[in-house]
């Protein structure tokens, strides 16, 4: 269990896990809401829903600072708790707890992981259900609370520099899922390289260049890989020579961090240099040389990475007051000269960068693209089991190949063969309900199929998650997870692929059949 994570349960903080299977954190939550994979929407919808009818909500907050109350305030009738709870698998009487432990016991926070509420192909907006809730009780930008600038902490420069989306002419991405593009993260979204590549949309493609660009990451890994093929010229940058690697005319190989100094921003404004523990291997350079050697090449100039690595370090600290000879001077870390100190309630003086100013429970940036593209700037809960489209008696199980693995880091630690042998083959997790009802027992050989693929594996017998649902590891070259979604299966918003609930059907392999 993580420190943070046990030094709130000593303090007697009220926690509720919210994940479909039981882990080290759910065990020991106070309340454990066991949804139904992408489901969260609706769940939130309901608290939601809870909170505004039994009047826990903050009225100044509300009033003040959110834009769309009233519509959101009826949208949420549709999902009281009887409701909620046919389409998450929970217990009416759960949701309406959980409503009531989160907004009675202000401060209160919602935790978030990378990636479990958007891999679905209704994540953003399940997403934006969730958040809703910390500002339908106040507990947005306070002390215990969702602060935006927890502190103290010092200021530094990003470290990539000052990146720059080109928006001259129509970008990858950009007809597709617009909304990306008013917002000021100047990103733009790849699922769909593949397809901008082979068909030439929304420009030729003639040459790429990668950094740690990986197949496997991708929906249907193939694909991609095809599309890399067609390429006039195509560099990768790595630490391994990953699969997309090999099909590369060119492979610069990228320095591990035991390999180069690596500038660490800690916790209340300390930072470190982790400095190079051995020489480069071979001809490995840090990624970020390997950034300025093509830059110099070019003829091209920027401020961050135009003088080498040791200035591209002191850029990165500038905005602190320090410089790396005083790191390297100082291994213990070094406090920077120049301390934020917390603060809260921002949005009294800043407000908030969007468009209303306000948190918003409507999306005007959504709202644009309502009859282009079908959004709704409410956070309306679309189930992607009338989304997907599948035939749910063909394919009865869901499917999710981005569950963790403690020795997995997506398919680089495949390639350690002691990590890889843990596994002789790809692991199938079932229910024991499931496995039962196949006629499955642990240890014998399984084919998954989808509308996408097939791929066969070792069934794993697994009483922690939800019958119904089955988990494979990515990554394996052994037998490949992502072979099972479907390129199209995306978020029609975010356009991050639905990893987490596709479908599938399982059948046992008969030796000789």
């Amino acid at each position: 269990m993580a420190p943070m994570y046990q030094s709130l349960k000593e303090r007697g903080v009220n926690i509720i896990s919210v994940d479909p299977r039981e882990t080290v954190t759910s065990q020991v939550a106070d309340l454990h809401l066991k949804l139904i994979p992408g489901t969260d929407g609706a769940l939130a919808l309901s608290m939601g829903q809870v909170i505004i009818e039994e009047n826990l909500y903050d009225h100044e907050f509300v009033e003040k600072y959110v834009y769309g109350f009233e519509e959101y305030r009826a949208y949420v009738q549709q999902f009281k708790p009887e409701k909620a709870a046919e389409i998450t698998g929970l217990d009416a009487d759960l949701i309406r707890q959980a409503a009531r432990i989160y907004a009675k016991n202000s401060p209160a926070a919602v935790m978030f992981s990378a990636s479990p509420v958007v891999h679905h192909i209704n994540g953003m907006q399940n997403y934006r259900a969730v958040m809703c809730l910390i500002a339908l009780t106040g507990n947005y930008d306070i002390l215990g609370g969702n602060p935006s600038r927890p502190g103290p902490d010092s200021p530094c420069n990003e470290y990539m520099g000052n990146v720059k989306r080109l928006n001259a002419i129509e970008a990858i991405g950009e007809k597709e899922f617009p909304a990306w593009f008013d917002l000021p993260c100047e990103e733009a979204q790849c699922s769909r390289l593949a397809d901008n590549i082979l068909e030439a949309q929304p420009y030729p493609i003639k040459a790429v260049v990668g950094f740690g660009l990986n197949c496997r990451m991708w929906p249907e890994p193939e694909h991609l890989q095809k599309a890399l093929g067609t390429l006039d010229f195509y560099v990768n940058t790595d630490l391994f020579l990953s699969d997309s690697s090999k099909m590369a005319d060119l492979v610069l190989p990228a320095a591990s961090t035991f390999e180069r100094d690596v500038v660490v921003n800690g916790r209340g404004g300390m930072f470190f240099l982790s400095e190079q523990a051995i020489p480069p291997l071979g001809d490995a350079k840090n990624d970020v040389e390997i950034m300025i050697g093509m830059l110099n090449a070019m003829h091209l100039t920027d401020e961050a990475l135009g003088q080498g690595y040791e200035h591209y370090m002191d850029y990165i600290l500038q905005p602190s007051g320090l410089t790396i000879q005083e790191l390297r001077e100082h291994p213990e870390g070094v406090k920077g000269k120049v301390i934020i100190p917390p603060e809260f309630k921002t949005y009294e003086k800043n407000g908030f960068a969007t468009p209303s100013g306000k948190v918003e429970f409507v999306s005007q940036v959504l709202e644009r693209y309502r009859d282009s593209h079908g959004y709704s700037g409410l956070p309306e809960y679309r189930d992607y089991r009338q989304m997907s489209g599948v035939d749910q008696i063909e394919y009865p199980y869901i499917l999710n190949t981005g569950s963790r693995k403690p020795q997995f880091f997506h398919s680089r630690t495949y390639r350690m063969p002691w990590l890889a042998n843990l596994e002789q083959a790809p692991l199938v997790e079932l229910h024991p309900e499931d496995a039962a009802a196949l006629g499955v027992e642990e240890g014998e050989q399984v084919k998954v199929t989808s509308p996408a693929g097939s791929m066969c594996g070792t069934a794993v017998l697994c009483s922690n998650g939800r019958p119904g649902v089955i988990h494979i590891y990515h990554g394996n070259p052994k037998g490949e997870a992502n072979d099972l979604i479907s390129k199209d299966y995306l978020d029609p918003i975010s356009g991050f692929p639905g990893y987490k609930s596709y479908f599938c059907k399982v059948e046992k392999v008969v030796a000789g059949a």
